[in-house]
């Protein structure tokens, strides 16, 4: 049916020639593959390296040996999955969920004040900085504001650092005098 020479069954069939070697394939399925085989000599070839390499493991590999109270161990951790848990095995799973969930949610808030107070030291060092470098000319700066325009820039700015803030409270849940959902 298919090119003799390539090496391996045809495309599709080498799980199904498997199968068949285990007894694992049904009635039709076997019927299909076996109609196959009959009329394919790569497939056949493959499916005799195949049993040849699977009877060779079979009699080479050791065999694992179990010990003495292997039995009696699996039926044992059959059956506590099997049996029901009690109500005070339910509670006592719940509570140590519980305290998990609350380790975590601790864990989570100290990384944020953490990370919000680094932040706000970052901003006050900052605005330390620029106060050292631009301390001289302040003065020159405030003259320059206070005539005509400078009180709507000082606002302008002020409003943006205000929405900054309202921003910045918003993605973490919290709104001054407002706790968000979520």
């Amino acid at each position: 049916m298919n090119e003799p020479n390539l090496p391996g069954p045809c495309a599709g069939y080498e799980f199904e020639i498997v199968e068949l070697h285990e007894g694992a394939l049904g009635p039709d399925g076997a019927l299909r593959v076996k109609t196959h085989l009959d009329g394919c000599a790569r497939c056949r070839d493959w499916q005799s390296q195949y049993a040849a390499l699977d009877a060779t493991l079979a009699r080479e590999l050791p065999r694992p040996r179990l010990s003495a109270d292997f039995g009696a161990m699996l039926r044992e951790r059959l059956a506590g999955i099997a049996e029901p848990a009690t109500r005070r095995d339910l509670r006592s799973a719940a509570e140590r969920e519980h305290d998990w969930m609350l380790r975590d949610l601790r864990r989570a808030a100290r990384r944020r004040a953490i990370i919000g107070g680094a932040a706000g030291a970052t901003v006050a060092a900052a605005g330390l900085a620029l106060a050292v470098v631009f301390g001289p000319e302040a003065a020159s700066l405030l003259q320059a504001l206070d005539a005509g325009n400078g009180r709507a820039a000082l606002s302008a700015v002020g409003a943006a650092a205000a929405i900054g803030a309202l921003a910045w409270s918003a993605t973490r849940g919290v709104l001054p005098g407002v706790r968000l959902p979520g």
